[in-house]
């Protein structure tokens, strides 16, 4: 009898540890079922945020992701401030002469989550406000217009 509760305390002490290996899922199990994935990068800016960078079938970039204000360690922030410096940050990344003429403005808003949208001939920056200004779910992303990013996800 002792034997026999000695073995039956094995069996589930080996069936708890099998059962969680048989649940972990891995890169083979997602892209059968997904596809191939994003090429994308996340580079730390030394001024305190990241910069989310997808990329296209022929590495060219597709999209870029920062937050809606740029940190800063001034006493006293100031929204619009902090904005300006991300799209200040933005058109030395990417200058104005690679956006091409705007074609047109847009802005949706739905309860606490608004965004506006610039749609220029080689590239879309897109501002996702969600509740407060100093939000960490606030972006700002920029689209690349190119053959290759149509694959890509736009948001």
């Amino acid at each position: 009898m002792v034997s026999r509760l000695r073995l039956v305390q094995l069996l589930v002490c080996c069936f708890s540890f099998a059962v969680p290996a048989v649940a972990q899922l891995d890169s083979t199990a997602l892209r059968m079922k997904y596809g191939t994935p994003l090429n994308r990068e996340t580079f730390h800016m030394p001024a305190g945020f990241d910069l989310i960078v997808d990329y296209g079938s022929s590495n060219q970039v597709c999209r870029l992701q920062v937050p809606a204000l740029m940190p800063t360690t001034e006493q006293v922030s100031n929204s619009e401030v902090m904005k300006q410096r991300m799209y200040d940050f933005l058109g030395e990344l990417v200058p104005a002469s690679m956006w091409g003429k705007e074609l047109r403005r847009m802005s949706q808003a739905m309860g606490l989550v608004s965004l506006f949208s610039i749609e220029y001939e080689h590239v879309t920056v897109r501002e996702l406000q969600i509740g407060q200004p100093f939000s960490q779910d606030n972006t700002i992303t920029v689209t690349f217009e190119n053959d290759g990013c149509h694959s890509t996800s736009a948001n």
